[in-house]
């Protein structure tokens, strides 16, 4: 995809009230991007969204920006009532899932589903990109070849100092992780867990790339990102500490970088710039930020097709088949 077939694009980009996600639909916009849905959780804060664009963008008189609510990760029914209720009734040719988070929380954290007590990271930011995606083809709301980015994190690799890397020796092992035991919940790390999600995330979109022709899947990172929502769950201190002291002295060092500098990656690779289909593309090894590489000599489990087959299975025996 050129720049100058993805201006007419029709886009939905899923937490557009995000940092990510709102400085990536800023580019886009100022790139030429002329069909936009902001979509999110909360209604207001999109529309707060919205009125943001059109003060920092390029005036465009093409421009068609729309606003969506009730995209609440952790509800299938409120996604597919808000899907059901987009304003537009065209199919969406690039699908930007920018939605997730972290529970900092001590203890195990699940969602209740099919008589299922299911890891909560895990439910949001990839059960509930999978629903989106799913609740679009069943109302016909994607193109024909349709692109399909997913944010991924180097957490799916593990970082120094942060994040462990994320291992699975076995299809019961990941399936243990999700439907997670009692005597087991003691484990829990919130950062941790977020890592988890994001390889979940990979698996994923390697079964979507591989199984579905008619769409396009990219799992991206444009490395560690500070400013976005991620750390909304800490306690206002903690949140504090985080943002203004550990993530202010990675950006100085170059260790992290600002929404818009990671908004312009997301917006390249929408833009059809950056990536294939099937690609899981982020900072090199070992490194929160960089030139981007292929991560998946980084994680075995990236390319083990057993945990890929296993984690599609778990998603169908929950939700149905795709």
């Amino acid at each position: 995809m050129t720049k100058r077939d993805f201006t007419t694009k029709n886009f939905l980009l899923v937490a557009a009230n995000g940092g990510l996600g709102r400085e990536t639909a800023k580019h886009l916009i100022n790139d030429g991007a002329t069909k936009i849905t902001l979509a999110g959780r909360t209604l207001s804060k999109i529309e707060e969204a919205k009125r943001y664009l059109k003060k920092t963008t390029t005036q465009n008189p093409l421009l068609e920006l729309k606003t969506a609510g009730g995209f609440d990760m952790l509800d299938p029914k409120k996604i597919e009532t808000a899907i059901n209720n987009l304003e537009t009734k065209n199919p969406f040719d690039i699908v930007f899932l920018c939605a997730g988070g972290v529970f900092f929380t001590n203890d195990y954290q699940t969602k209740k589903w099919n008589q299922k007590e299911i890891e909560k990271t895990v439910f949001q930011n990839v059960f509930g990109a999978h629903l989106t995606i799913k609740a679009l083809k069943q109302q016909n709301l994607l193109s024909p070849n349709a692109l399909v980015v997913f944010a991924g994190g180097e957490g799916a690799r593990g970082i120094p100092g942060m994040i462990a890397s994320p291992e699975f020796r076995s299809k019961s092992e990941l399936r243990e992780y999700i439907f997670k035991t009692k005597e087991t919940q003691a484990k829990y790390n919130p950062m941790n867990a977020i890592g988890v999600s994001k390889l979940f995330g990979a698996l994923w979109v390697s079964k979507i790339a591989s199984l579905d022709n008619s769409i396009d899947a990219i799992w991206f990172t444009p490395g560690l990102t500070s400013g976005t929502n991620g750390l909304s769950g800490m306690t206002p201190l903690k949140r504090w500490f985080m943002k203004h002291l550990v993530f202010g002295f990675m950006n100085l060092i170059g260790k992290a970088q600002s929404p818009s500098k990671g908004g312009r990656k997301f917006a390249d690779c929408l833009e059809g710039k950056i990536g294939a289909n099937g690609d899981l593309l982020g900072a090199p090894k070992g490194q929160t930020l960089g030139r981007l590489v292929d991560q998946k000599p980084m994680n075995p489990a990236f390319t083990n097709n057993d945990l890929i087959d296993e984690f599609w299975l778990i998603t169908e025996e929950l939700f149905g088949k795709f």
